[in-house]
């Protein structure tokens, strides 16, 4: 059930954001320890900090998971008064599936134990809002709507990247930082930008949140503009990590209050196909909540519409190319064309310089560049600089379209399923204790009929068993993972193992009955014949999703390792909406060919010809295992690993 605490922190009217509003010269996370504290009698820290003495004194506390955590958590089947007043404790707008509050039901139990469990102010926990463009895609086609969007703020800008790398990705974003600043002159009023990366620095020995200055931002491994360069541009960058393990993870940004981007990928080039939301709505409020308790430092300016919560467009949301960030970039096949063809006879031009520059080198012979119909698959996922060639012939009327433009719909349902930053080494079950872990748990819990999920990595046990307990009792359960993406430090003792050694523990774990129910599949890029391992670094998959009866949807940063599940910080989505939730099914088909490479009841991949896959495992046990193992972990804990 839900606690009267739970409903009460709920029904607040204290976010973290509307206290730093009245006090926005103080920090966001000295704030947010009070917070709440008259309805947990005590301090909750918002976010970790100290740096690696931090971590040395908490891991003094050698005591486990307290009784009162266990029994908040303990699990339950809500009854029907349980999931109204699971209801009560969101600003829903209307009432959501029975499917989505069961899960919601589970995520509040994380918060009757710590206020900060979910990363995010409570009030702001479940909220509503609108996906107006999704894109499953390779890195460059999501860092152009990034660019798209940052060019377009007025106020202030939100970017949260995990991995920060000297690139063709980062030079667009520092491209549009220019842009923005050219802007914000022509206007007469600075813009005011606010960046987060995790690099390690030895600094973290005792404060997790660095201030870079800018010397070191405009090094040669990370190269952002100098402020002679942006002028217009108040520029701030923290340097996030909770030494040793707990790694910023997220990967998020948010203009003027108005919009969020939440994504898969990191600022950097690497091959992967990646997934993006483009949110709109009161969830806005929530990732900006989030946003301020991750920068945790006293802002120098303060962020401009700390006070202004968000407002919807006048004349109600806008969706297709008529939303305000909407360019000829999202545009793809034959109803792409259309699209554009229909936009040249109203008259109408691309918005800004960039969009008519690469439209008019796009053209060619004249035609305007649509992703799936007048460039090769092959070409579109080689924009990143890969040279990798098809291994396959491609149909033709099978477009390459990974810019979902949403149908208009009214607001769905939303939480923030977060987890925030657990340094401590180990695997404790307290550092399970928050919304992520709890969603995905209860998602795996309360599927009727089926579960899907694709994730570059596959091994954390909390997530094995939750899939193999709901195989067990009559769910289909599909997964698309990526062969050979292994972080090396699974590889360790008392980790979760790799991709290829799981799943071959998965099916011997099943009865032969239970082995159809479990559909594992390699991930195989649009334009290839057959999995390649990620390790070659040509064609790999870092999407995170999980669908539950075509209903209810989480996507977000968290991957299903040992180091999303136990230690990183993380921010995702779970919405309710059949339609979304079957557009972006209907979409993961139809950009990557892994529906037609499934593994067998043994764990082994073969091929038509029934041979195995060369090099499918990755990294593994034994002597090689653990150097691997120890030379991922030191990667994560340098920022360098670019999950």
């Amino acid at each position: 059930m839900v606690s009267q605490r739970v409903y009460d922190l709920t029904h607040s009217d204290k976010t973290l954001t509307t206290a730093l509003a009245v006090n926005p010269k103080e920090s966001p996370g000295e704030l947010g320890k009070k917070l709440y504290e008259e309805h947990h009698h005590g301090i909750h820290k918002p976010n970790a900090t100290g740096g690696i003495l931090s971590t040395v004194k908490s891991m003094l506390n050698t005591g486990g998971t307290p009784e009162a955590a266990r029994e908040a958590t303990a699990e339950d089947e809500p009854s029907q008064e349980d999931l109204d007043r699971a209801a009560e404790c969101g600003r829903f707008g209307t009432r959501p599936s029975d499917l989505f509050l069961k899960i919601y039901h589970d995520v509040l139990k994380t918060i009757d134990v710590d206020p900060w469990a979910g990363y995010v102010s409570p009030p702001l926990l479940g909220s509503r809002g609108v996906v107006p463009l999704t894109i499953i895609s390779y890195i460059p086609d999501i860092i152009q709507h990034h660019y798209d969007c940052i060019i377009r703020a007025e106020h202030e800008v939100f970017l949260a990247t995990n991995f920060w790398q000297n690139s063709k990705s980062a030079t667009k974003i520092c491209d549009a930082f220019i842009e923005l600043s050219k802007r914000a002159e022509k206007r007469g009023k600075k813009a005011v930008v606010k960046m987060m990366y995790d690099r390690a620095n030895l600094k973290m020995i005792t404060e997790s949140h660095l201030f870079v200055d800018e010397s070191e931002w405009t090094s040669d491994a990370v190269k952002i503009p100098k402020k002679e360069e942006m002028p217009w541009v108040d520029f701030q960058l923290v340097n996030f990590h909770q030494p040793v393990l707990g790694t910023f993870h997220c990967k998020f940004m948010v203009v003027d209050r108005k919009m969020a981007i939440l994504c898969s990928n990191n600022i950097q080039d690497r091959p992967n196909m990646e997934m993006m939301c483009h949110l709109e709505g009161p969830i806005v409020d929530s990732m900006y909540d989030t946003a301020l308790i991750s920068w945790y430092r006293a802002m120098d300016p303060p962020l401009p519409l700390l006070s202004r919560p968000y407002q919807p467009p006048e004349g109600g949301y806008k969706f297709g190319v008529e939303n305000e960030y909407a360019t000829t970039h999202i545009l793809d096949g034959s109803k792409g064309e259309e699209i554009f063809r229909a936009m040249k006879g109203k008259g109408e031009q691309a918005r800004d310089e960039d969009e008519a520059k690469t439209t008019e080198e796009a053209k060619g012979d004249g035609r305007v560049f649509i992703a799936g119909k007048y460039q090769t698959i092959t070409d579109h996922i080689n924009a990143g600089d890969q040279t990798t060639m098809a291994t396959t012939d491609l149909d033709p009327s099978r477009e390459y379209t990974p810019h979902v433009l949403h149908a208009p719909h009214s607001e769905v349902p939303m939480v923030l399923v977060n987890r925030p930053p657990f340094g401590k080494p180990g695997n404790e079950e307290l550092a399970l204790l928050c919304p992520q872990a709890a969603a995905w748990l209860a998602a795996l819990k309360h599927a009727r009929e089926k579960v899907f999920i694709q994730t570059p990595t596959f091994s954390a046990v909390p997530i094995v068993e939750g899939v193999l307990s709901a195989v067990r009792r009559g769910i289909e359960v599909t997964l698309y993972v990526d062969v050979g993406f292994n972080d090396g430090g699974e590889a360790l003792p008392f980790q979760g193992g790799t991709n290829e050694e799981v799943v071959r523990g998965m099916y011997a774990k099943l009865e032969e009955h239970e082995k159809e129910r479990l559909k594992y599949y390699w991930f195989t890029a649009r334009d290839q014949g057959k999995p390649i391992n990620a390790h070659l670094q040509q064609r790999n998959c870092h999407v995170k999703l999980m669908v539950v009866d075509d209903t209810v949807g989480i996507m977000g940063n968290g991957n299903q390792d040992v180091q999303s599940w136990y230690h990183s910080a993380e921010v995702n989505v779970m919405l309710d909406s059949h339609t979304i939730c079957r557009e972006w099914l209907d979409t993961i088909e139809r950009v990557q060919n892994t529906h037609l490479h499934r593994v067998g009841h043994d764990g082994v991949y073969r091929d038509a010809q029934g041979v195995e896959l060369q090099d499918s495992t990755g990294v593994t046990k034994g002597v090689r295992g653990m150097i691997k193992g120890i030379q991922g972990s030191i990667a994560r804990v340098r920022g360098t690993g670019g999950f």
